[in-house]
């Protein structure tokens, strides 16, 4: 991994905006090492639960001596569980995400959810979790297991950095891809520009709440899909099939712009109806703040 991949995802001011925050799972999460989130299970932590009385087989270093000198019985001391997390990015990289603005100086899509991926990543690894990466169109193209470790946090920033968007959108295929791939309940974070119907979303969604991972929806769209500046007589080309429309911009704005309206509304009902977080982006939107403040959402609801 070289010294300028690194550089061009690890944004010293992005970085430095959400350095502080942790990332929560909402879940109870199980794992293996001792980090900073909540697991079902009970064992030797600094966290207290509760007591319950001592049955014949329990440790004696896990008896409550102060609850006998009080009470003359035996009482065990339950602790809970503290476990690591996975988070893995699910990044589309459809050619609907290469859109190409006509401002050189604004992101792709692609670029946008690029840095988003490497900034989650560092983030995560960071407070010593396992992160990971699929990245996806029709089918999964990369596949990066959750990993802790430089090693593999340099890893996925090198894999980011040889991206090129192609191929069309599976969204339904990939969700279940990943959900079947994750045993673990997982934080899976889907950044897509959402190319296609919210059905196929939907059934995604569907297969990975039956699994228990939670999964946040980072809709990314280029201001042009946004704002529709265009004027007069112009083609339009579908990104992924190559079909072409003639049509009179001007005329056909507003059922455009209502459309998509109707179209963000609902994705964002499905995801609250699966239990999923819908966060949308534009490529403009400061990446530091949009970022931070999903952050403190989500540590401000954990409390």
């Amino acid at each position: 991994m070289n010294a300028i991949a690194q550089a061009r995802y690890l944004d010293p001011k992005l970085l430095r905006s959400i350095e502080s925050i942790e990332l929560k799972a909402r879940l109870l999460v199980e794992g293996m090492y001792a980090s900073r989130h909540r697991s079902p299970n009970y064992g030797f932590s600094v966290e207290f639960v509760d007591h319950r009385e001592y049955v014949a087989g329990d440790e004696p270093r896990t008896i409550d001596w102060r609850m006998l000198g009080r009470t003359g019985k035996y009482f065990v001391k339950r602790f809970e569980m503290e476990s690591n997390m996975n988070v893995v990015c699910l990044l589309d990289i459809s050619r609907s995400m290469g859109y190409q603005p006509v401002d050189p100086g604004r992101f792709s899509k692609i670029e946008f959810g690029s840095y988003l991926s490497a900034a989650l990543t560092y983030l995560v690894s960071h407070q010593q979790d396992s992160a990971g990466l699929f990245t996806f169109n029709d089918r999964i193209r990369t596949f990066l297991p959750p990993r802790q470790g430089k090693r593999h946090l340099f890893a996925i920033l090198k894999t980011l950095d040889q991206l090129n968007a192609q191929g069309e959108t599976g969204l339904s295929y990939a969700l279940k891809q990943t959900a079947q791939r994750m045993p673990r309940r997982s934080i899976l974070i889907l950044i897509s520009d959402c190319y296609g119907e919210v059905e196929d979303i939907v059934d995604g969604l569907r297969h990975v709440a039956a699994r228990n991972h939670e999964v946040v929806l980072f809709h990314v769209a280029d201001r042009d899909e946004v704002e529709f500046p265009f004027e007069e007589m112009n083609t339009f080309r579908d990104a992924e099939t190559g079909a072409t429309m003639t049509c009179d911009a001007m005329r056909q704005k507003r059922s455009y712009l209502d459309r998509f309206g109707r179209f963000r509304k609902d994705l964002r009902e499905a995801c609250a109806a699966w239990g999923a977080d819908y966060r949308f982006f534009t490529t403009t939107d400061p990446l530091e703040i949009a970022l931070r403040d999903y952050l403190n959402f989500r540590r401000e609801r954990a409390r």
